[in-house]
């Protein structure tokens, strides 16, 4: 009877794992596709497919809670002492439930005096007033609602995708990047296809103001962000082998060559990442991919130095510095160099930097509530320069509307996803000490919280983070980064 018990305990938490799996899966390959999940009809879909996943691992949990996990006594123990700190868990259920929380902080009703009253808010009613018009009895305390509620739910599958990595055992996530992946080749080779036909296209889907390499984003900025995230996960396939464990033991066994056919297509496909990223001359993604690539070289060094001589970890990097140079080649060093000119980073940099500092006079004038998530498009022109043209959609800088839209509750989010990234930083450098090598689990952590890194980076000069394929992208790989570790092996 309790074997039996046992068995379908099993196979419950095998079908939930499978249809989380699947889900993600879903979220992470069509996201891309739909024009990066930034159009209504998009989002609505990726929100339907959230909406189940988010149900899938809300029963998981509660069968588990009610009917105990699948496995022996010895093996919860196991898992329950490879558990995160409470003090971590409470910080990432203080972030998985930033929308609901958000939602009914900037959605509530206040009173009309008390909305008047709070920062920012009273020059609103003052020309509410000199127009003649009276003030409803209740006001939310978002100056635009309606965008409030567009831009919470937008963050929904972002959340999603970060609570299934968390979720799934090893061998699934894996699998995911594989589809992380097998999406970003789909993107290079659209890409290529939209250079080569021209700017008329068709592949450019109505985009009017398409042109070069941009995949199925609105433009080059996120195809190139999108692309840089995989990066580290290419590192990654490099660093564990490409064809899966019986063939990384058959190369073990001719003496420890990792690369046939297969490897030399692996090859092929990063060079193809690094050429396409770097030909869609986007000079923010190509810093952040830049200052990426770097610590992935060394990683994959201090990964390989058991199975590699001093002279072979010598020839990897100067390898690796002859296949940026190709890279930079096939694209062309002048047209990546005319990008990259003084003068024209400087004005460019000039003109964000504007943008940002009106964003933050904006987030001081509205401290310590913020305007309301999605509401910047809505009230940067009050903040912007008389004499700007430019119509602003988004800061340009996603770090400065965080703090213009959500305020004090904002910077609380943002601290606690800091504290969790470094604790968990130093979780994977004292077990790297322990265990004295780069095991896979170590590296699968690493490269992840590195393809996040990029774009995090990069959202200091640009609004990623609003972009929901990107946003679910860099959750999914924070919430593998923030994995728990599995805990040491016991001797039978």
């Amino acid at each position: 009877m309790a074997s039996s018990t046992r068995n379908i305990r099993s196979n419950t938490n095998q079908a939930s794992h499978w249809l989380v799996f699947f889900l993600a899966c879903a979220l992470l390959g069509l996201a891309p596709i739909l024009r990066g999940g930034n159009r209504q009809i998009a989002l609505v879909g990726l929100l339907l497919l959230s909406a189940l996943l988010l149900a899938v691992l809300l029963g998981s949990v509660s069968f588990d809670r009610l009917f105990g996990s699948a496995g022996k006594p010895a093996e919860r123990r196991e898992t329950r002492r490879a558990g995160m700190p409470l003090w971590s868990a409470l910080l990432l259920l203080f972030v998985a439930s930033s929308p609901l929380w958000l939602g009914f902080l900037q959605l509530l009703p206040l009173s009309a005096g008390s909305w008047g009253g709070l920062a920012g808010r009273g020059l609103y009613f003052d020309a509410l007033t000199a127009a003649g018009g009276s003030a409803p009895q209740e006001l939310p305390l978002s100056l635009n609602p309606d965008a409030t509620l567009t831009a919470l739910l937008s963050g929904i599958p972002a959340l999603a995708t970060l609570l299934a990595a968390l979720f799934l055992p090893r061998s699934l996530v894996e699998k995911c990047l594989v589809v992380l992946l097998v999406a970003g080749a789909f993107e290079m080779l659209l890409a290529v296809l939209q250079f080569w036909m021209g700017a008329r296209s068709p592949l450019y889907f109505g985009a009017d103001s398409a042109t070069g390499f941009v995949g199925s984003f609105a433009n080059r900025n996120h195809l190139a962000d999108f692309l840089a995230m995989l990066m580290p996960l290419w590192f990654y396939r490099l660093a564990e082998g490409t064809g899966g464990r019986a063939a990384r033991a058959a190369a073990h066994h001719r003496g420890g060559a990792q690369f046939g056919g297969a490897g030399a297509l692996w090859l092929f496909f990063g060079f193809a990442l690094l050429v396409i990223t770097l030909a869609t001359l986007s000079r923010g993604a190509l810093l952040s991919a830049a200052l990426v690539l770097l610590p992935c070289t060394l990683l994959l060094i201090v990964k390989l130095k058991s199975k590699l001589s001093r002279k072979q970890q010598t020839l990897l990097a100067v390898a690796a510095a002859v296949f940026a140079l190709l890279a930079l080649a096939a694209v062309g060093a002048e047209r990546v160099g005319q990008r990259l000119d003084t003068a024209t980073v400087q004005l460019d940099a000039q003109t964000r930097n504007n943008f940002t500092a009106a964003t933050l006079d904006g987030a001081r004038a509205f401290w310590p509530w913020g305007s309301g998530a999605g509401t910047f498009e809505s009230v940067f022109p009050r903040f912007q320069a008389a004499d700007s043209l430019f119509y602003i959609e988004y800061a340009h800088n996603d770090y400065a509307q965080l703090l213009m839209e959500l305020g004090l509750p904002g910077l609380l989010l943002a601290l606690a996803v800091a504290a969790l990234v470094v604790a968990q930083l130093v979780r994977l450098v004292r077990a790297y000490r322990a265990e004295r090598r780069l095991s896979g689990e170590l590296a699968l952590r690493a490269y992840c919280g590195l393809g996040a890194l990029a774009l995090l980076l990069h959202s200091t000069v640009e609004f990623n983070m609003h972009i929901p394929a990107l946003a679910l992208t860099a959750a999914f790989l924070l919430g593998v980064y923030l994995r728990p570790l599995d805990a040491p092996r016991t001797k039978a």
